[in-house]
């Protein structure tokens, strides 16, 4: 199984939070994360949501 560390600031305030999950679903969380406008990381690059046209 692939894994990512997932990183995340909720609501962009206090410390990371970190997790080992899945690639799938550090993918997914990372997505609904960033959506809320959280700062998110996948393996400590930074994570952006794509712009649809």
């Amino acid at each position: 199984m692939i894994t990512f560390q997932l990183a995340y600031k909720p609501f962009g305030v206090g410390e990371w939070t970190y997790t080992t999950v899945s690639h799938e679903v550090a993918k997914s969380l990372a997505s609904e994360y960033a959506s809320y406008g959280w700062p998110v990381m996948l393996n400590g690059s930074p994570f952006q949501l794509k712009k649809s046209n």
